[in-house]
């Protein structure tokens, strides 16, 4: 009878020891977060990029323009607010690239590609105070 070396290995180590084989495990490991969307929501994602896009459109394009880092990572870790009607506004800095900030935009999304809407609130300069924000039901901050 002839036994792969592993098998052999796994089988003489277990009778030697007094430990029985587990082979394959039952049940998959729990999970410590659930999450419906996968790596990142999608819904959130494509409002989180037409902001960007528009922003970036309205500065003169990538040549001219760049929005802050936050606007291209994760889009649930982007500078959003949840408006509770399906719609996102997003606040963030840009300006040209490789260079400090100068350009504040404030964009609001319907991402329902059955109704979307894109309106841009702001594009100006970096206001020190910033404007009052949509009502609460925030998932993510300014």
């Amino acid at each position: 009878m002839s036994f792969r070396p592993l098998t052999f290995s796994l089988i003489l180590t277990c009778a030697l020891t007094g430990i029985s084989p587990v082979l394959a495990q039952t049940e998959p490991p729990p999970r410590k977060t659930f999450n419906p969307f996968g790596v990142d929501n999608p819904v959130l994602q494509r409002a989180r990029n037409w902001a960007r896009q528009a922003a970036e459109r309205a500065n003169g394009g990538l040549s001219r323009y760049r929005a802050e880092a936050s606007m291209f990572g994760p889009a649930s870790q982007s500078p959003y607010v949840d408006n509770g009607d399906g719609t996102f506004t997003f606040r963030f800095l840009g300006g040209p690239p490789a260079a400090p900030p100068t350009i504040e935009s404030i964009v609001t999304v319907n991402p329902d590609p059955s109704n979307p809407m894109i309106r841009i609130d702001y594009n100006g300069p970096i206001q020190a105070v910033a404007p009052p924000t949509p009502p609460p039901n925030n998932r993510g901050s300014f």
